[in-house]
């Protein structure tokens, strides 16, 4: 098994109408992403798809023609209209989680609670149709990992809901801690929020992997630049270990209590940690305590760092930044004789998903093992094809 990398080269920007049209461009089956969305309860939008000329170069454009609403979404009313449209899993929690992060983006910029949010632009149907459909390709295409060139910063402002406001807009910023900038020479709007938040969602790093190249796919943006306004997907395949960086952030807690610890780590995960974990240490005094350790990607650090100190009793964290060597890896879904199990492709180890097999063992009045053992008889049928 290999792992299948998407590389995003913005020169113009991203926003999510461009990405999503880039992945089609890629390959992605544009009629299976349309009659996905139509299960969101978003009445009368239409997809307009084409081929259009940006500088001279081909691209595809895909825009949701939307009826005008008077409706403005908290980002609760988003979260349950697509968690109730029955998309698969993993679509549901990346659009989701896109969501989220723009709704804790907006609030820090509007210094206001994340449920008092009042989502303007981009909690109209064709941003939540964007969004969606990403999330949609993104499983479509089977993408593992996700990559991104550096971002232009433009300069002028962009007219919204809350008046006229500089570019990058401030719940944009918000959202791209940690990434780096160039001087474009540009006005205008180049990155929107929600290209920003499926960025920060899908967990993309700022680099240029080594792949073998298999599609490439042209997303063109609605304005006429000076330069070809478009972005660039770069789908291939990495099948040998790579090397990347990640930030170790640790901290020693001596005076919390089992459930706030409890409660500690499932919240860095839900954040974006790759990996957390408590450790046992005896401190000063001889006190009993533990070893708070939180592996990340470098470009969701400060946001981590943050929720942590937040979260719990700690003064301050250690942050280092390591190489660390990983196989490829891969998620796919197999069909076993009670429903879909998630299986976790790496190596030579097949691993199906916990929560997959749980779930279907509890309502199937099962032995775990026994579900455990036929999602891997069936993944390994699929490694083997």
């Amino acid at each position: 098994m290999t792992d299948k990398v998407l590389y995003l080269d913005c020169p113009t920007g991203l926003a999510g109408d461009m990405l999503l049209a880039a992945l089609c461009g890629c390959g992605a089956d544009e009629e299976w992403v349309y009659e996905q969305l139509q299960r969101l309860d978003l009445p009368g939008w239409r997809l307009e798809s084409k081929e259009v000329r940006k500088s001279g170069l081909a691209a595809r454009q895909i825009i949701f023609n939307c009826p005008h609403e008077h409706v403005h979404r908290h980002l609760s009313d988003i979260t349950g209209l697509i968690e109730v449209a029955g998309l698969s899993s993993r679509a549901t929690a990346l659009a989701c989680r896109a969501f989220t992060l723009l709704a804790e983006a907006e609030a820090k910029a509007h210094g206001c609670p994340v449920e008092e949010v009042h989502f303007h632009e981009v909690g109209a149907a064709d941003a939540i149709l964007d969004i969606c459909g990403v999330a949609l390709a993104i499983e479509n295409l089977g993408i593992t990992r996700v990559y991104c060139s550096p971002l232009p910063l433009s300069g002028g402002f962009v007219e919204c809901a809350h008046g006229r406001l500089p570019v990058p807009a401030p719940a944009t910023l918000n959202l791209l801690y940690g990434y780096s900038f160039y001087d474009s020479g540009l006005t205008g709007e180049l990155i929107t929020p929600t290209g920003a938040s499926l960025l920060r969602a899908l967990g993309a790093q700022q680099r240029r992997p080594s792949l073998t190249l298999e599609a490439v796919g042209l997303g063109a943006g609605k304005r006429d630049l000076t330069v070809p306004n478009m972005v660039r997907a770069l789908i291939g395949q990495i099948s040998e270990e790579t090397a990347d960086e990640v930030d170790v952030l640790t901290t020693n807690i001596d005076d919390a209590t089992g459930e706030l610890l409890g409660h500690l780590l499932p919240l860095m995960l839900e954040a974006g940690a790759l990996d957390a974990c408590y450790m046992p240490l005896i401190m000063k005094k001889s006190r009993p305590a533990w070893q708070l350790q939180i592996i990340c990607r470098p470009a969701l650090t400060e946001k981590l760092a943050e929720l942590t100190l937040a979260e719990c009793s700690a003064l301050g964290l250690r942050i280092r930044r390591e190489q660390r060597r990983v196989l490829p890896r891969m998620t796919r879904r197999v069909m076993t004789p009670w429903g879909e199990i998630g299986v976790k492709f790496s190596g030579n180890n097949i691993t199906p998903e916990y929560e997959d097999v749980a779930k279907l063992a509890r309502e199937g009045g099962l032995p775990f093992k026994e579900v455990y053992r036929q999602a891997q008889l069936a993944a390994q049928s699929l490694k083997e094809e």
